[in-house]
């Protein structure tokens, strides 16, 4: 009974979910996937030059992974083309083949499908658990770094820079205040700074709203200014034309020539899984924050849409914490934002994209800056820095997110909480009272081989003593322990002594 439970389960989890259906608000959904479709087609291009692909690839993700994830997924999370796993596919297939080259693009589809099914394998296997040891105050950090790194990403487009290279985030800073003359464009800054504030000040009044609100305002006033100075003059980048096929199908290309190239990328793949995992599964701990979440239902749709994304002639995703955090802010609490918004993409970019083409790019990095303003959320790190241990999570997470990147810092956040959920379930309180000869010892806490020093170092004081230990506070006591105790019975009893376990 309980093995046919269990295939149960795994095949509700494995079918969409409409459970949502009778509670959605579908205006609000779909402003929020409007939104995202807006913020996603310039980023989906960005990530696809970023894994070496043409631009269409980026799309196509932003369209088919992002639509599968949010359709087999349970929460309002946005996925797609994600910064991390782009660039560590790039740098993984650039081992075994030129950048731009056809069997670059066969092996890029190809470690994408082993991404997919290392996902699919952590489901099964039902890996999503260990992803619930992330603390909120990890979580918290997280999301700020994130935000940090968002507005460090979005200054080349608010100066009309290049893509500028640093390793610390304050870099771009410096390499921008120290060729302001010469390399910064003040009319793409003044569009950008129109849209912050326009965007600062409807969010007031317009929270749910303010982010199209500041596309159309940075917009307007990004064309006016071309328009008046020309495009020369004005050094205002605009985005250009965008295409996308209706049904871009393939299928890759798999044969035993492969399987050499397939050994050597599978370390790189089950790394690209777990860091996109990760963030999807603390993106959508943290969207659901106080309600019951499927970390394995969300598991299996990133794994899905992974698996089958070469065969949509595009490359591996993850959730994404901006697209995201826009959803979120503009009111979706249901996947259909993440499939009104995969939708919206492919309409957009095929019967909308001359219109597109005229979308100033320093409007676009206003967006993100205010998304990552967005995301720094210093009401939720308030309480947090407070209290010693999570102040400390927050901050150590913090700093790795924005120090050494968002892999790293995610790295990091695991290792704290890990940490500091098995010193807590670590800790162990004796309430000891004397009973005439004896003593009465009562245990409060998890007994098992990381917490019996306190316990054992005064056991081993008296070993002629008489005591009474008392268990019954004890949820868990293992193997380790209970030979401690016998170990001590019988070395009082060589001395006169007693060592008596209540319960037994």
């Amino acid at each position: 009974m309980s093995a046919r439970k269990g295939w149960g389960a795994l095949l509700r989890e494995a079918l969409p979910d409409f459970s949502w259906r009778g509670k959605v608000d579908v205006r609000r959904e779909s402003l929020a996937g409007l939104a995202g479709a807006v913020l996603v087609i310039p980023q989906a291009i960005t990530f696809a030059y970023l894994v070496g692909l043409p631009p269409e690839y980026g799309l196509y993700c932003a369209v088919f992974v992002a639509f599968i994830a949010s359709l087999f997924g349970n929460s309002a999370m946005v996925g797609g083309p994600n910064t991390a796993v782009s660039i560590l596919l790039s740098v993984t297939v650039l081992q075994y083949a030129g950048r731009g080259s056809p069997l670059y693009i066969e092996y890029v589809l190809i470690l994408s499908l082993m991404v997919g099914v290392i996902q699919l394998g952590i489901w099964l296997f039902r890996g999503a658990s260990l992803f619930r040891y992330f603390s909120p105050a990890a979580i918290t950090g997280i999301k700020a770094g994130v935000g940090i790194l968002l507005i460090t990403s979005a200054l080349e487009g608010a100066l009309g820079l290049a893509p500028l290279s640093a390793r610390f985030f304050y870099e771009k800073f410096l390499v921008a205040a120290g060729g302001w003359n010469e390399f910064v464009s003040p009319c793409a800054l003044l569009v950008s700074g129109i849209t912050i504030a326009s965007g600062l000040l409807m969010k007031r009044r317009w929270p749910r709203m303010y982010i199209v609100g500041a596309v159309v305002v940075g917009s307007i006033a990004g064309l006016a200014i071309v328009g008046w100075r020309g495009p020369v003059d004005s050094q205002i980048e605009l985005l250009g034309h965008v295409l996308l096929k209706p049904f871009p199908l393939m299928w890759p290309h798999m044969g035993p020539e492969h399987w050499v190239i397939v050994e050597g990328m599978f370390p790189n793949a089950v790394a690209i899984a777990v860091l996109g995992l990760a963030q999807s599964l603390v993106i959508a701990r943290d969207l659901n924050a106080g309600a019951t979440v499927n970390l394995h239902k969300e598991t299996f749709a990133q794994g899905l849409s992974n698996l089958l994304s070469p065969f949509f002639s595009t490359f591996a995703g993850s959730g994404s914490f901006n697209r995201t955090s826009v959803a979120a802010q503009m009111g979706a609490c249901t996947p259909l934002s993440g499939m009104v918004s995969a939708v919206a993409v492919a309409v957009i970019a095929c019967l909308l994209g001359p219109f597109f083409t005229y979308l100033p790019m320093p409007a676009i990095a206003g967006v993100l800056a205010l998304v990552g303003i967005g995301m720094i959320q210093w009401k939720e790190a308030r309480p947090l820095l407070r209290e010693r241990i999570d102040g400390a999570v927050y901050v150590l997470t913090l700093l790795a997110v924005t120090l050494l990147g968002l892999e790293v810092g995610i790295m990091v956040a695991a290792g704290l909480s890990v940490a500091f959920f098995m010193a807590s379930v670590s800790r162990v309180e004796l309430q000891i009272v004397r009973e005439g000869p004896g003593e009465r010892i009562a245990v409060t806490g998890n007994l098992f081989y990381a917490s019996l020093d306190h316990l054992s170092a005064h056991l081993r004081q008296g070993p002629a003593a008489t005591t009474l230990l008392d268990l019954s506070r004890v949820p868990y006591c293992d193997a380790s322990a209970k030979a401690l105790f016998e170990s001590i019975r019988r070395e009082r009893m060589l001395h006169g002594g007693k060592l008596e376990v209540v319960p037994a």
